[in-house]
């Protein structure tokens, strides 16, 4: 089995106003593996795919196609979606946090819909900051090519004119760039050796223990977290700033009498989080916007425990819940760094306080007296302007 690297980021940005806010969804999507072009030569056999979204706003929802002979290798039907032949399937064994408990296998084709948020089912929607640690074998496809590629929508997960640039929408020449869905091709040839058997059933071995039992985060479709572990509620949301413009805040179940009718909070705003070291916390997030946020953690690895449906309409700091609470997603089962919280939900998460030890004294914040980390959402505008708190543990 041969390991590779594979970064997407975007080139040539170009700004799409969203209520008044700009988000940035480029013309073009680069994929660097080690060659750094948009083309790698590889054996029909086992390859291990270590993958990175580091677009700054733009989500993907991968696949693998068989190219065929059209000038980009795709054909689409009249709805926008690929006709071609599907590749192979994709064994997530890994995200931010390392290992998940057990490998989980996802199909190469996909497209997407927006029941994939809820339905429970196996994908590979990433978020920006999302990695994925997978195994994909190209064992039969020698002699063609494998067409990475996303229909992921701009802004996430619903739309908006102008940022999904390709043939099939007439925003591009068949043949020619740019192109926000094919992301790079892979030119499979014979391969030089077998490989060995694989044999993955297993990987809890070498995972961090939880902090709730996969499976007992929910009881009779409520969330149901550990007694006596203390739970913040928190929230996302937007507003206006001095100047007019749309402002994407966190913030707590309070509303911040500076900013009329939202409970955002400014990143200079007076600490909230602040949790005492080596104690275990579970954050419940509400999301308010009309967004999916990729909501980013430093120094701690969270364990996700559910996502929940509530009424946005009539939250007034207690969410009001429409629907049962669901566990995380398949591919979502271990360690996280970067969880994406979707529109009119609650999201679940747990971790552990733990300072990393450090053979030197690290001097406390002068400004919050503690061990200054932060929290934020890893959509670029957004994490700027200003969707990031202080995370303070003392």
């Amino acid at each position: 089995m041969t390991n590779a690297e594979i970064h997407s980021s975007s080139t040539n940005a170009e700004f799409h106003p969203r209520g008044g806010s700009a988000s940035a969804f480029s013309f073009a999507l680069r994929s660097s593996s080690r060659s750094r072009n948009l083309r790698a030569a590889i054996e029909a056999r086992r390859y291990r795919l270590r993958v990175l979204n580091a677009c700054q706003a733009r989500f993907l929802n991968l696949q693998l196609y068989v190219a065929d002979t059209s000038k980009d290798g795709i054909t689409y039907n009249n709805k926008g979606v690929p006709v071609n032949a599907a590749g192979p399937s994709f064994i997530v064994i890994g995200a931010e946090g390392g290992f998940l408990p057990k490998p989980v296998t996802v199909p190469a084709v996909q497209p997407f819909n927006p029941l994939m948020l809820t339905n429970g089912l196996s994908n590979l929607v990433t978020a920006p900051a999302e990695r994925w640690d997978l195994i994909v074998d190209f064992k039969g496809f020698a002699g063609k090519s494998l067409i990475l590629y996303t229909d992921a929508p701009a802004p996430f997960p619903m739309a908006a004119a102008g940022t999904d640039f390709c043939a099939f929408t007439g925003t591009t020449r068949p043949g020619f760039g740019p192109d926000t869905r094919i992301m790079m091709k892979f030119s499979v040839v014979a391969a030089t050796s077998a490989d060995a058997p694989l044999a993955i059933a297993d990987l809890s071995s070498g995972i961090d223990p939880f902090l709730v039992p996969p499976g007992a985060g929910i009881l009779n479709g409520a969330v149901n977290p550990p007694p006596g572990t203390p739970v913040r509620q928190l929230t996302l949301n937007e507003a206006f700033d001095s100047l007019g413009r749309l402002i994407q805040l966190v913030g707590t179940n309070n509303l911040n009498p500076m900013i009329p009718g939202s409970y955002g909070l400014e990143y200079m705003d007076t600490v909230t989080e602040n949790p005492a070291r080596g104690t275990t916390e579970v954050w419940q997030i509400a999301n308010l916007t009309g967004d999916t946020h990729p909501i980013h953690f430093h120094l701690v690895n969270v364990q996700l425990i559910a996502r929940q449906p509530f009424s946005v309409a009539k939250y007034t700091g207690t969410p009001i819940y429409t629907g049962p609470a669901r566990p995380p997603d398949p591919t979502e089962t271990g360690w996280k760094e970067t969880v994406k919280m979707h529109p009119g939900e609650v999201t679940t998460v747990i971790m552990r306080f733990d300072l990393p030890p450090v053979p030197f004294v690290v001097p406390s914040s002068p400004r919050t007296g503690g061990a200054e980390y932060v929290w934020h959402c890893h959509i670029l505008e957004h994490e700027e302007h200003d969707m990031m708190r202080p995370l303070v543990v003392i």
